[in-house]
């Protein structure tokens, strides 16, 4: 059973109440295989389930905005990464990532959500779902934030919070939710192998 949750949505914006989501990436996962039956990245990576959206209806029908630094730095990343931005036939409404949560994750048995940083993806995902009239699916006592585990799991090892496994820098496309999540997954496994977790 996967009993944890981790998610990650690209913005075109900083503000977590009005900004342009451009896409959204889950994954369900269980912390009982990381020592016991580890995964590998290219698992974690085809497990995701990833979302794409409509950044033009966002603006015009829910009067969420975009911020001229974010695209700015958008613009200055690598090609793989401006994928998230550039709009797509399979674009869809934010109206549907409720659905697709429900549809992309076991509710009833979910014990953590984790994310990279707890005052930005809940907060994104509440201020999408407050348009609908609907309540974020995922208990608030179930956040954890990967950054804050990973300091404490390595602490005492001068240890980056981001730090990028060496037989996986190849695979990595930086700024892909799918793989921005798979990652910390293996980070967190990584360290509860070496820390001797049973």
């Amino acid at each position: 059973m996967n009993e944890c949750v981790i998610y990650d949505f690209e913005t075109l914006s900083q503000d977590t109440q009005k900004g342009v989501v451009t896409s959204f990436a889950l994954l369900s996962f269980s912390e009982n295989r990381y020592v016991s039956n580890p995964y590998t990245y290219e698992e974690l990576v085809e497990s995701c389930a990833y979302i794409k959206f409509d950044v033009e209806e966002q603006v015009r029908s829910f009067k969420r905005t975009m911020s001229k630094e974010t695209i700015d730095w958008w613009a200055s990343q690598g090609d793989e990464a401006k994928k998230q931005i550039t709009p797509s036939k399979d674009d869809v409404s934010i109206r549907e990532l409720f659905k697709f949560i429900h549809d992309h994750m076991d509710l009833k048995n979910h014990k953590k959500a984790y994310t990279r940083g707890n005052t930005f993806d809940p907060i994104f995902l509440d201020s999408v779902l407050k348009h609908f009239n609907v309540t974020n699916p995922m208990h608030w006592r179930t956040i954890r934030d990967t950054r804050s585990m990973i300091e404490g799991m390595s602490f005492g090892m001068d240890l980056k919070n981001d730090f990028m496994p060496n037989d996986l820098e190849k695979k990595f496309v930086k700024h892909d939710p799918c793989h921005d999540i798979a990652m910390d997954v293996m980070r967190m496994q990584l360290l509860a192998q070496a820390i001797g977790v049973q």
